[in-house]
């Protein structure tokens, strides 16, 4: 966070949904009033629109959270879903049909710019492939959990009302209907609805212990492309992330790793 902090040209505040989702929205209603009186939420790949029962789905519970909580605020809310498809989680096509009813933007370049310099660093996958996808990458990419297809519907940002995504998440309406008075609570509400833990991964996860990261980087830019290919099953492109993890490096060694391979774009082409 602090390192975010510093390499993006906005304030950064941290929300804390300890208390559950009363006090989370009133966090939010604090913060959006003193920045203006509107709230923007931003969801890369689309999960935030999920029925509860796509098989891909491993994560709902944050942004069923945040849908519940802005609509307590009873401030004006639009959710903005970028790059459909792009998180893994759910597809391209039943996003496509859920957001039929809004007129898509497309950024041109110009818009990654504030985010270059966080990118070349931060491990989001999600959010190098929409910048890339905004560059006009197209065609396979490697990811840490599979293979993403980048189309030319990958660059886009739909904006909806809120009331339209909380009807499409299940989860965020029950929140709103139960108002859980703990964080335990309304991740609980979550299992119930999707089966999938709302917390429990999160408390689970430890540091990975990966090894030094002297071993592959020492064998040149030739070496190390030839393992990534191999390791990239067909891709026409790698995420750093996934570079990284597949020469047995850690996401902090993104940076080196770029150094070595002479590239400062989202993702690393293979071809």
């Amino acid at each position: 966070m602090p390192a975010l902090a510093g390499d993006l040209p906005a304030r950064l505040l941290l929300l804390d949904p300890a208390e559950g989702l009363s006090s989370l929205s009133r966090q939010i209603a604090s913060m959006a009033r003193t920045a203006g009186g509107r709230i923007h939420v931003v969801d890369i790949g689309g999960d935030i629109l999920t029925h509860g029962d796509e098989p891909g789905l491993c994560s709902p519970f944050g942004d069923a959270l945040t849908l519940a909580a802005c609509h307590l605020t009873r401030i004006p809310t639009t959710v903005h879903v970028a790059g459909p498809g792009l998180d893994g989680e759910i597809g391209e096509r039943p996003l496509l049909e859920r957001l039929a009813g809004s007129l898509p933007l497309v950024p041109g370049p110009d818009a990654t710019a504030a985010a270059a310099r966080a990118l070349a660093w931060h491990p989001s996958e999600a959010s190098a492939l929409w910048a890339a996808a905004i560059h006009g990458a197209r065609g396979t990419v490697r990811t840490v959990n599979g293979v993403i297809h980048l189309t030319d519907v990958s660059p886009r940002l739909y904006p909806l009302p809120l009331h339209e995504a909380i009807g499409h998440n299940p989860v965020a309406r029950a929140l709103v209907d139960e108002r859980p008075a703990t964080l335990d609570a309304a991740a609980g509400v979550s299992q119930r609805l999707t089966g999938i833990p709302g917390l429990a991964s999160e408390r689970a996860r430890t540091p990975r212990q990966d090894p030094p990261a002297a071993g592959n980087a020492l064998l040149g830019r030739e070496a190390v492309m030839k393992i990534l290919r191999e390791a990239a099953d067909g891709a026409e492109h790698t995420t750093l992330r996934h570079a990284a993890r597949a020469l047995g490096l850690t996401w902090t060694d993104i940076p080196a790793l770029r150094a070595l391979l002479g590239t400062d774009t989202p993702l690393l082409r293979l071809g």
